[in-house]
């Protein structure tokens, strides 16, 4: 029986969900069945408008521009029919993105989150690190935007779709993932 599952990513005007905003979040929603996503359901991409200028470090890792967030808002109501829709939300940094989605929305909290980092031991499938940059080359998976919301999403749900020779026979990344429980609620957010 397939499932939907989200892959989400943000760029942000910082590292602190306290302090620092969402200045794009991209959202993929995919099919999960026979241990792969099978297709794309549906995609989401858009800049937000952050209330201060994004700091020129960000704009030298993202690409970003105040110019190309100018103006423009996340539909909170997409996002959170997309997440609502999925079975399951993947990041590659759990307590990273879901601190900043969970902030604008915070029922999302609620659902169940998988980390790519954390929960894939990734040395112990032989790469030196988990970033997802690093996965990504290693794996042949051509990288047009890193640091951009939606592409980051994207090729993180295309790298666990791979399989390695220390998993299971049949068994892929995303697979192996989704035999963990989901990752625990934030203290401060729990009910």
């Amino acid at each position: 029986m397939s499932k939907q599952i989200a892959f989400i990513d943000v760029e942000t005007t910082g590292i602190s969900s306290k302090n620092n905003e969402i200045i794009e979040l991209g959202i993929m929603l995919g099919e999960y069945d026979k241990n792969q996503i099978i297709r794309v359901v549906d995609e989401y991409s858009e800049f937000q408008e952050p209330f201060f200028s994004i700091p020129k470090n960000i704009t030298n890792i993202t690409g970003i521009t105040n110019d190309m967030v100018y103006g423009k808002a996340l539909d909170l109501e997409k996002i959170f029919s997309m997440l609502q829709q999925a079975d399951s939300i993947v990041a590659h940094n759990v307590s990273f993105d879901r601190g900043f989605v969970s902030k604008l929305l915070p029922e999302v909290v609620e659902f169940d989150w998988y980390c790519s980092v954390r929960q894939i031991k990734w040395k112990e499938f032989g790469f030196h690190n988990g970033k997802l940059q690093q996965l990504l080359k290693a794996h042949h998976i051509d990288v047009r935007y890193s640091h951009r919301a939606l592409d980051d999403a994207k090729n993180l749900a295309w790298l666990l779709n791979f399989s390695n020779s220390n998993l299971g026979e049949e068994e892929t990344f995303i697979s192996y993932l989704m035999s963990k429980n989901p990752t625990k609620k934030p203290m401060s957010n729990r009910r």
